[in-house]
């Protein structure tokens, strides 16, 4: 094996190494924790049809490799509204599954945590309060019935999905999880303009109808809609810490984040 993955002239094999990972990656590949998460993702995927969900063919599941599809690009842009049927059928593959530890290690509740012990300096006392305070209403304010959500985790715009002539196709689920009460996490991250600093609310709500959880607690939303812009923010590479008008500006976002979620909603 000369590299992880191995692209062929029909199809891809992905193996299941830690030998080309370093830091926490190479603890996640060494664990198989990656690997187990996209298995488990094309194993429900098989255990009903979707009407739009479209992920890659696995023709082989080992637990040293994955042989999946090999799909061809074609370059148009994506609409985030036009993802939302399979961003809803995404979530509903994890519907009556059991959460295990590995799910809540890597939770956007522990990575906001983290994130604000690593960055306390820069975040400053009145991002951290009001992120406290988001942690305590999402909760409080919790569905009393809640099931269980799959997250992607890692979709974004540019990255973990291809379009095809048959349709848009979520690939790489190494980072995807089990959640009770982030399910939005994928929509916020694509309802989100990262170099304007602006939201498109409408998006979210429209996947929040999609899912039946219109009547879901504002505040709950509301929290749960912080926490995920807050996490996005939490984690810089190197190269953006180095730009120091990049930082400024996230900044100047974090500060004023508490009065954009409050906006959400405002008009129902």
């Amino acid at each position: 094996m000369k590299a992880k993955v191995e692209i062929l002239n029909d199809s891809i094999i992905k193996y299941n190494t830690a030998k080309f990972s370093t830091g926490l990656e190479w603890v996640t590949e060494f664990l198989s924790i990656n690997h187990n998460r996209e298995v488990r993702v094309y194993s429900w995927y098989k255990e009903e049809s979707q009407e739009s969900l479209l992920i890659p063919k696995a023709y082989e599941i080992t637990p040293k490799h994955l042989k999946i599809e090999k799909l061809i690009e074609k370059e148009v842009d994506i609409g985030v509204s036009e993802l939302i049927p399979s961003i809803k059928e995404f979530i509903q593959l994890g519907q009556n599954k059991k959460i295990n530890f590995y799910d809540f290690i890597s939770s956007p509740v522990q990575s906001v945590l983290r994130g604000l012990i690593t960055n306390a300096r820069f975040l400053g006392v009145r991002v951290i309060f009001q992120a406290l305070k988001h942690l305590f209403t999402l909760y409080t304010n919790k569905p009393k019935k809640s099931g269980t959500y799959l997250i992607h985790k890692d979709l974004k715009k540019d990255q973990n999905m291809m379009a095809t002539n048959n349709g848009v196709y979520f690939i790489d689920f190494g980072s995807s999880i089990l959640t009770k009460y982030f399910f939005l996490t994928d929509i916020v991250e694509l309802a989100t303009d990262h170099k304007t600093y602006t939201v498109d609310f409408d998006i979210i709500e429209n996947l929040i109808k999609e899912l039946g959880a219109i009547n879901y607690n504002s505040k709950f939303l509301k929290s749960q809609i912080y926490l995920l812009l807050l996490r996005r923010y939490l984690h810089f590479h190197p190269i953006d810490r180095a730009n120091k008008i990049k930082m400024t500006n996230a900044k100047k976002f974090l500060i004023n984040l508490d009065s954009l979620v409050s906006t959400f909603r405002e008009k129902s």
